[in-house]
């Protein structure tokens, strides 16, 4: 554990801040999602889900879901791993093909 420079004889750890990693979310054939399954109720109940997930998960933040006419498509996210945004999807219920994290190259 690093440690702060010492005042007297209180030393405190240091806080590293965490990697985060662009995760994304892959809609192509369970995990379709057409704009036409975007209800207002829909939009309502994964919003109030996903501000009580930030609120536990400040680290966390979602980007966006971008998709064509037959429901393919991305969601876009960061995240300091694919874990924590394969919890919030399990834990609304979310259907997906595949959450991968992509480092960019060019």
């Amino acid at each position: 554990m690093d440690l702060a420079p010492s005042w007297g004889a209180i030393q405190v750890p240091l806080r590293r801040a965490r990697k985060m990693v662009k995760v994304l979310v892959l809609r192509h054939n369970k995990g379709k999602l057409p704009p036409s399954a975007l209800t207002d109720e829909f939009k309502q109940q994964v919003g109030g889900a996903m501000e009580k997930y930030f609120k536990e998960n400040p680290e966390v933040k979602f980007n966006g879901l971008w998709v064509n006419e037959e429901g393919v498509g991305i969601c876009d996210w960061d995240a300091p791993d694919t874990g924590s945004v394969k919890r919030f999807i399990d834990g609304v219920g979310g259907s997906y093909d595949e959450i991968i994290a992509v480092e960019k190259v060019l």
